[in-house]
């Protein structure tokens, strides 16, 4: 690498000095033109014509050596060698004047060429060349000129030589000096060109790796989306149809049965329900409602659902509230009674016998503030250290045959974790094996204005709801769901068209209202071909007239807040999720009935 430098150097010198070169000999050849018209006038006529002559001579060679470097004939290698020529008639013109005249007071001349060839050349032979030929010459003429002044001009020769070694060491160092300044800073340079496109390269990789993480992060969205639409709508139609046919004459045997099989389908329906929270979760969709609820009322709320559960195995389920019982706080009770829902379902899945205990504190922390903490204690089988340690890690269950024996994906206490984090809370678990465990969840939350006042909820009266004589669209794709919903509603005789998209539904609605017959409900799917439900309502809510006021419930299995809202933003009245729960159904129609 060294010699490599060092050759780059010397290429680079020689580069310079090819430039120097014309300079040097334009400069030269002037000067011995000058001379040549000088010695006409002040050399005695004996040897005018000889040094004339060498003066023309050396012109002439000097102007041909620039001739040739101004047309490139002179490539940067030989510059050196090139100005020799003109270097040498230089010092054969000093000295043979100071021999034709004998005087030796020419010795000045001599004396200044040493001092010039530090200026003239690049290169060390070159000047040690002409400097070597210089100083025999001129010990050559003092000896032989003699006299009183040798002796002087010969202290001369020292400082001359001196002074010319010194320039020519100064300039050619100097020179060396920056060149190699210029090659390194080249190289580096040409090193932060090449990290420079290395890091854009690595930049625009990543930047592309991105993208394509994103298109693929939106393209599992809409996977996720489109699969849960699609198993949920079977789904739908099999829990409604073993509804139906579970309020049917059934034997023991057959009720036992159907029974089973919801329970199988409301599990693949959680899993469905994990797998988009875990989606949503990803792709930062998921998003927290702060709403004012009643703690007290939320917690009894959620454990009275599995308080059948627990009885069914024999097991005590205790719960314990606060005394500041109407207290209620700004927060997300959807997100916190899923994350203690799935605290004591884990915990009644987990326990053979004895008890489970909800514990619900609060704990003031200013005048604004309280701590939330949820406690769920068991005494079911328990789990070591380590197992523990992956607990709420996505897709990991607890490695024993008990857990494994109870099934599930690993997925619930994850998004639980997930959902803690997004709030800001704590969440914890401890436990021994054999005796029981503990999880634990708090968050801390302000408080909200005023004690908590319940907005009176509508009471369905199945009797009343049977009195409405009301004309129904409903726009269903699905066969079976269809059928699910017309025999859902049947026990109310009201009059039900079904159509199978939102363009039907826009046609059938304005058709209908031209005709003087309008609807009283429509029942709208969100996904559907041709037309979906949402662009329905949009085109409902543009009809001129009354038409554009008739009510719309949403049926969809996609339920989170921020879907609800779009629905809402649109002009549906009211939404009711996939699988359809009759309950809910004519809670949605009750609400838009009051009278």
């Amino acid at each position: 690498m060294f010699a490599a430098q060092n050759d780059a150097v010397k290429r680079a010198l020689d580069g310079i000095y090819l430039q120097q070169l014309r300079t040097i000999v334009a400069v030269v050849a002037g000067y011995y033109l000058f001379l040549a018209i000088a010695h006409q006038f002040f050399l005695p006529p004996e040897i005018r014509g000889t040094l004339t002559g060498l003066a023309l001579i050396t012109a002439f060679v000097s102007g041909a050596t620039y001739a040739l470097a101004r047309l490139g004939k002179i490539s940067a290698r030989m510059s050196h060698l090139a100005f020799v020529p003109a270097g040498l008639l230089g010092v054969t013109n000093v000295y043979s004047h100071i021999a034709l005249t004998g005087d030796i007071l020419q010795m000045t001349n001599a004396v200044l060429a040493l001092m010039v060839f530090g200026f003239v050349t690049l290169s060390p032979f070159v000047y040690f060349s002409l400097t070597s030929i210089s100083v025999v010459l001129y010990i050559f003429c003092l000896m032989d000129l003699g006299g009183e002044e040798a002796g002087h001009f010969a202290f001369f020769l020292v400082p001359a030589f001196m002074l010319g070694l010194l320039c020519f060491a100064q300039r050619y160092r100097t020179l060396i000096h920056i060149e190699r300044m210029r090659l390194t800073d080249r190289q580096k340079s040409d090193q932060l060109k090449a990290l420079n496109a290395s890091v854009t390269e690595q930049m625009q990789e990543a930047t592309r790796a991105a993208e394509e993480a994103r298109r693929a992060n939106e393209s599992k969205g809409i996977f996720l989306a489109n699969t849960s639409h699609e198993l949920r709508t079977p789904l739908t139609g099999v829990l409604g149809m073993m509804n139906l046919l579970g309020r049917t004459k059934l034997d023991s045997e057959q009720q036992e049965l159907v029974e089973a099989a919801q329970v199988s389908a409301k599990t693949l329906l959680t899993l469905i329900n994990d797998i988009l929270d875990l989606a949503k979760l990803d792709e930062g969709k998921l998003e927290l409602k702060n709403q004012p609820f009643d703690v007290t009322e939320t917690v009894r709320r959620l454990v009275d659902l599995l308080l059948p559960a627990a009885l069914e195995k024999g097991l005590k389920l205790n719960v314990h509230v606060p005394d500041e019982a109407g207290l209620r706080l700004v927060g997300d009770p959807v997100r916190i009674g899923q994350i203690l829902l799935n605290f004591v379902s884990n915990a009644i899945k987990f326990t053979e016998e004895g008890q489970v205990e909800v514990t619900v504190t609060l704990e003031a922390a200013d005048s604004a503030l309280y701590r939330l903490g949820l406690l769920v204690e068991d005494t079911g089988i328990g789990f070591d250290k380590e197992a523990g340690a992956k607990l709420f890690q996505r897709f990991e269950q607890v490695d024993g045959s008990e857990r494994r024996k109870q099934g599930g994906t690993g997925l619930g206490l994850a998004i639980c974790r997930e959902l803690s984090d997004l709030m800001g809370g704590t969440i914890h678990a401890d436990s021994m094996p054999g005796v029981g465990s503990r999880f634990r969840f708090a968050v801390t939350l302000p408080k909200a204005d005023g004690r908590y006042d319940d907005t009176p909820r509508v009471r369905v009266d199945s009797g009343r709801l049977s009195t409405l004589k009301l004309r129904v669209l409903l726009a269903e794709d699905n066969r079976i769901n269809q059928m699910l919903v017309e025999k859902l509603l049947a026990r109310y005789a009201w009059d039900i068209v079904i159509v199978n998209n939102g363009q039907e539904a826009v046609t059938t609605v304005g058709d209908a209202a031209a005709g003087g017959h309008g609807f009283d409900l429509v029942l709208m799917d969100v996904r559907m071909p041709v037309m979906d439900g949402k662009t329905a309502a949009k085109a409902i809510r543009a009809m001129e007239g009354e038409v554009a006021r008739v009510p719309i419930i949403a049926l969809t299995a996609n339920t989170m807040p921020e879907d609800i809202e779009t629905y809402r933003a649109i002009g549906m009245d009211d939404v009711v999720a996939k699988p359809i729960d009759i309950d809910q159904l004519e809670q949605a129609v009750s609400k838009l009935f009051p009278e």
